[in-house]
């Protein structure tokens, strides 16, 4: 056999190679393409996403207590957060997450300003339970002219800056 005869069998033979290797790539399984992308990492839990979740569940459960936005908070029973405890498990809510689930909801401007004498105080069901009284009133408009004063002392600095 000469060099000529050499180097066609050897064309032949890599011609025959390659469609083997075709073939069984149109014949092998899909590749699973979610393997081959990364997947960018998951942003830690935070505690404040944790809170807001339990705030839109005890929405959720408890629409009259917990109002959605628009509409007006109301002032809360004194000793509510023993009652959200109480119902936490049967909400799929750690006693943690129910915690300041609560605390988030009762610090907030549209929480303070609820907080005008004589105001009704419900309880999770949406019952009367009380109202609020002037002590409990001046609490929360101090407690509003402080976060006014944090906030406007925030803006100065930013501006400062």
């Amino acid at each position: 056999m000469g060099f000529e005869q050499l180097a066609a069998l050897k064309a032949q033979l890599n011609q025959g190679a390659k469609r083997k290797e075709v073939a069984s790539r149109l014949t092998s399984s899909p590749v699973d393409v979610t393997r081959e992308i990364k997947q960018p990492p998951k942003a830690p839990r935070t505690s404040a996403d944790a809170a807001a979740r339990a705030v839109t569940t005890l929405q959720r459960h408890f629409p009259h207590a917990f109002p959605r936005s628009p509409a007006p908070k109301v002032p809360l029973k004194v000793g509510i957060l023993k009652d959200v405890l109480a119902h936490a498990a049967s909400l799929g809510l750690s006693e943690r997450d129910a915690r300041n689930g609560v605390k988030l909801w009762c610090r907030g401007q549209r929480y303070w300003t609820c907080l005008v004498e004589g105001n009704v105080r419900v309880d999770l069901t949406g019952a009367t339970t009380g109202v609020v009284s002037a002590a409990e009133a001046e609490y929360g408009a101090s407690q509003e002219r402080t976060r006014l004063a944090r906030r406007r002392e925030q803006i100065a600095n930013m501006r400062r800056a």
